[in-house]
Parts: structure tokens; C-alpha cells; sequence
């Protein structure tokens, strides 16, 4: 069945019910997810923050939660005090999202806004809050400039675009956003752009520049959400979603192009489930005019708060091949995929997970995912064999908050293992990519990472980060498939055993970086970066780059290549 038409069929369906008061959601990236997962923590099991596993989070339910736990706080009666920086931040929280706040709205305007027409609040260039339309436009502005050591020379980043959001009778919420990009990166990601076709993290794009070594490209985003009843949410878009709690997913990241999804959440109780249904694009030759191939996601996931402090999360994904329309099957919202699959004798890619995440002390977070697409008894049990049908993945990290008792200084550690052959299956079609790029974890498989991060926010508008990044991975050895190129099929490899995490020509890298940001006003940010990235193949020469930026942005977050 065309995806259109799905999406048609039910919003027909939906226009007969009474909606409920809805909104968009908060941008993936955005410096409010900082003071939402540190309240996470504080709280350590609040009936709202602990069910976020699947992001972006809708900016209704998570501000009025926000403004209840300011006021809890204002009265005194948290068990912790928030800090001067956690202060500012829930203030600039509310004030951005003011439309979904019982706080009086001329508490956040301006006395004296420009031309009496702009920025009425420091949060948005033009707004308009009334009983029927909440409108919000702002600019997009990211205005980089650098020097890289790699022979690329100079650096640069020219982001313009516009954001607009708000919501109609507070019953059906919208949003877009769209820009126009020009940017000249280091050598590793031009490579990555010429070998996949792709521009990490967007898609399509034009050769830029005199020498052809820039990108020109536009990412637009956009979708619509409403509810047809008091506690499901129905959202359509063309934007990115992220499954986890850590720094990567191994489920869904945010890494890859936008894609076009149908999403269905419902909160009950001690119960968040969510419902994606996701068109997405095979591999296409880069400048292709003809129509791109297409592939359907279907994903379900289900958040349980088991007890005060563990919320568990379970999760399943199918990838099929676009060639036989989206079958209806996989609408059903409490069904396994696999079990559909096998009926339906189509052979897609059936994955399935778990991830756990145990608020502790109202200082840690511990979190881990385990990623499973096959799964055989007798390999399990002979696992020191490495059958290449062990294809798994598993992810263990935890986050300090207010380290060692200094105010706004968290720490984080995560380490992730994927094995050879894992998001691949013997029809490379239905691997678990989307326009040329890993759908999940950016490196593809066959790896093991740890990643190292320690942010500080000494005053309320200055943002310290600091970052390591070390990672071997096994690449292919004269052709020969060892698994950690997810854009193969898996029948293409030459043995069913001795396959490692590693297997292959071992490189390893190390990415160090700092960063360093300044809140001049509401959203705009002075930027510094300095970074340092090694990459080394065994018996190569060792390859490596230092390079350094400043910059501008507003209402953008900073982009970054950490693969």
C-alpha cells in the first residue's frame, strides 16, 4: 500500500474525532534537552521525564512539566536545590515554550521590542499567542570559520534558513524548518561525502566552491501532529528521530537523512508506547534524476517505569524492501514483526532490543541497549567461535551529574560493541541504512568504542565541552567482506567463522575536541572549537588532523562530525 496513501486514510480518519491540545516537538539537538535529562536525575523517577527514550519529545507535556517543577522549586518542596545555571536554564526553557505555560506571558516580553513588532520576547524574532493561532518564526543563522591541517586549508560553515512553529486552536501543531547550506569540511568527512553519495546527516548535494571541495545542499524539515484521543498522539513528518539514552543509539540515531514517518505514542500509567511507521530511501547514485528506491521502517517500542529508579524499554524493527508496497500487516500496533514477516512471506530484516536506564542517588544514570538482528541458541552458546550469525550489539554507559559536588559539571562514559555483519542482511536492499548512511550507530559494525565526555556550565550563559572519542574497527581486507561495511550483504563474506569484533585491517582513531560557547542572547552563540583526530590502518601511514573554528549560530545547534 502507498505510504500517501496511508497517511491520507488516516487523516481522514483522525479529522472525526475531537482533538486534544497539541503541539510540535522540541528539536532534536536543542539546549533544552540538557535541563530536561538533568531533572531526569534530580527527580530520579518523575512520572513524565523517565518515559523519553524515544526523542524528539513533544514540547506541550515536557514544558508543563518543566513549569510544575519550577513551581515545586519556587515553594521549596524539591528535595534539592537547583542551581543558579538550572534556574536560568528552566526560565529560558519556559520562555521559549511559552505558549504552553500558565505563567502569565508578560512576564517574558520585552518592554520595548524592536519596531514594536520583533522579538516581543527574548525567545522568538515574531510570535503571536492568541486563543486560536500560536505562531513562532525565528532565523536559523550558523556562520562558521576555520583552519584544518589536513591540506583542506580554510574551514567554513554558511547556514541561513527559517524556523516556524505553533499550533491552531491548540489542537493540530506544525512546524517547519528549512535552510540553505554551504560548508567546506576536513578531508575525512569530503571522502565519507564522496564514497556514500551523501553529506553527513543530511543527503543530496552540489559540488561547491572553485575547487569543488565544498557542499551545497538544503535540509528542510517539517510534520503536522494532533491527538485523536486524551492520551494518543499522531504525528506525520519529514524529520530524524533518536531511540536511546546515551550519546549513540544503536537502535535509531539521528545520524542519517530526514525521512518521511508516520509516529503513534500513547502514555498510560507507567506506559509510554510508540509506533513508527518510516519511508525510507536505498542506496541511489548521487545527482540521480529518476525516482529513488524506496524501503518502509516499522518499529515499535514500548517504555515501562518497572520500579521508582528502572525504566526498561523494549524494542523491535523490521526493514522492508519498498518493492511490494508497505503491507498492512505491520500497522497493527500489538503484534511482533517476525512472526508477520514469516506469514507474509516476505523476507525483510527483523530486529529486536532491549534498553534499561536506572535513575540512582539523584546524581547517576546508568543506561545500556542490547541490539539483536539473529539470534541461534548454539552460536549464543559457542560464542567464542565467531559465527558470523552472531549479529549483536550492546551499549553500556552512565552519566555524573553535579560531579564530585560541583554544580553543572556532568560527566559522562558510554562504550559500545557491535559485532561483523550486525544491521546487514543477505539482501543489502533491506540493510538497516537510509540514503547512503547507517541508520543507527554512524560507524556502520564491526566496532568498539568508548566515548568520554565531561560538560560544565560554570555560569549560566558559558557551555564548557569536552569530548574523547576512541574506536577500532575492522575494515575489509582486499574486497573480502569482514563485516563492518553495512551496505553489503552478509552472503558476500568467505567463511561462516572466526569473525571478531576487529576482524579485518584494524584501525583505530581518537578524537579529542574542546568547545566552548557563550549565550550573547537568547539562542545566539559565540562558538570556539579546537579538535584533534587521529586515524590510523594498520601498516599505513598514520593519518591525522588538527583544526579549529569560530563561529556564530542561532536557533542552530553545532555541527559535528564524530565518526
Amino acid at each position: 500500500m502507498p505510504f500517501k496513501y496511508l497517511v491520507s486514510s488516516l487523516l481522514l480518519v483522525v479529522s472525526s474525532f475531537g482533538a486534544c491540545a497539541q503541539s510540535d516537538d522540541i528539536t532534536l539537538g536543542s539546549k533544552e534537552y540538557t535541563i530536561l535529562d538533568r531533572l531526569d536525575i534530580l527527580l530520579q523517577n518523575d512520572s513524565i521525564l523517565s518515559l523519553n527514550t524515544v526523542k524528539p519529545l513533544n514540547r506541550a507535556v515536557f514544558t508543563k512539566r518543566v513549569e510544575y517543577i519550577d513551581s515545586l522549586n519556587k515553594a521549596g518542596k524539591l528535595p534539592f536545590k537547583l542551581s543558579a545555571a538550572d534556574r536560568s536554564n528552566v526560565y529560558s526553557f519556559l520562555m521559549n515554550n511559552r505558549e504552553w505555560t500558565s505563567i502569565s506571558q508578560d512576564s517574558f516580553l520585552y518592554r520595548k521590542p524592536l519596531f514594536n513588532t520583533f522579538y516581543k520576547s527574548p525567545g522568538h524574532l515574531f510570535s503571536v499567542n492568541d486563543k486560536i493561532l500560536s505562531l513562532q518564526i525565528d532565523p536559523v543563522l550558523n556562520l562558521r570559520y576555520g583552519h584544518a591541517n589536513d591540506g583542506t586549508g580554510n574551514i567554513y560553515n554558511n547556514t541561513r534558513g527559517i524556523i516556524i512553529r505553533g499550533s491552531i486552536d491548540k489542537k493540530i501543531g506544525f512546524y517547519t524548518y528549512l535552510s540553505d547550506n554551504q560548508e567546506k569540511d576536513l578531508l575525512y568527512v569530503r571522502d565519507f561525502a564522496a564514497k556514500y553519495d551523501a553529506v553527513p546527516g543530511a543527503g543530496f548535494y552540489k559540488p561547491y566552491g572553485k575547487d569543488g571541495k565544498a557542499f551545497d545542499y538544503f535540509d528542510f524539515r517539517g510534520g503536522i501532529s494532533f491527538n485523536v484521543a486524551k492520551y494518543i498522539h499522531v504525528q506525520y513528518a519529514y524529520d530524524k528521530l533518536f531511540i536511546g539514552n546515551g550519546y549513540r543509539s544503536l537502535f535509531l540515531s539521528d545520524f542519517s537523512n530526514n525521512f518521511l514517518f508516520m509516529r503513534l505514542n500513547t502514555r498510560l500509567w507507567k506506559l509510554k508506547y510508540e509506533m513508527i511507521i518510516a519511508e525510507t530511501m536505498q542506496s541511489v547514485p548521487q545527482l540521480a534524476r529518476e525516482a529513488k528506491k524506496k524501503n518502509y521502517m516499522s518499529i515499535h517500542h514500548l517504555s515501562i517505569q518497572a520500579t521508582k529508579w528502572l525504566n526498561v524499554g523494549l524494542y523491535e524493527n523490521i526493514m522492508e524492501d519498498g518493492k511490494y508496497g508497505l503491507q498492512l500487516s505491520y500497522l497493527n500496533p500489538v503484534i511482533f514483526y517476525r512472526a508477520t514477516e514469516s506469514n507474509l512471506g516476505i523476507a525483510g530484516k527483523a530486529s529486536i532490543g532491549i534498553d534499561l536506564k536506572a535513575n540512582i542517588a539523584h546524581t547517576i544514570q546508568l543506561y545500556s541497549q542490547v541490539f539483536i538482528n539473529e539470534f541461534h541458541i548454539h552460536e549464543i552458546l559457542h560464542y567464542g567461535d565467531g559465527s558470523f550469525t552472531n549479529k549483536q550489539a550492546l551499549q553500556v554507559g552512565g552519566k555524573y551529574i553535579n560531579a564530585f559536588k560541583v554544580s553543572n559539571l556532568d560527566l559522562q562514559m558510554e562504550y559500545n560493541l557491535i559485532r561483523p555483519f550486525t544491521y546487514t542482511n543477505f539482501d543489502s536492499v533491506t540493510n538497516n541504512t537510509h540514503y547512503n548512511q547507517p541508520l543507527a550507530h554512524p560507524l556502520g559494525a564491526n566496532v568498539r568504542e568508548l566515548v568520554l565526555i565531561a560538560r560544565y556550565q560554570p555560569l549560566p550563559k558559558l557551555y564548557l565541552t569536552g569530548k574523547i572519542i576512541t574506536f577500532t574497527q575492522g575494515l575489509d581486507s582486499a574486497g573480502i567482506n569482514m563485516g563492518g561495511n553495512i551496505f553489503r550483504s552478509y552472503d558476500s563474506r568467505i567463511r561462516n567463522y572466526g569473525y571478531f569484533i576487529g576482524s579485518g585491517i584494524p584501525v583505530n582513531s581518537t578524537t579529542a575536541s574542546l568547545n566552548i560557547s557563550y549565550e550573547v542572547f537568547e539562542n545566539a552563540f559565540l562558538d570556539f572549537n579546537a579538535t584533534h583526530r587521529s586515524y590510523n590502518v594498520q601498516n599505513l601511514p598514520n593519518s591525522s588532523v588538527l583544526f579549529y573554528s569560530v563561529g556564530f549560530r542561532l536557533n542552530i545547534r553545532r555541527r559535528e562530525f564524530n565518526f
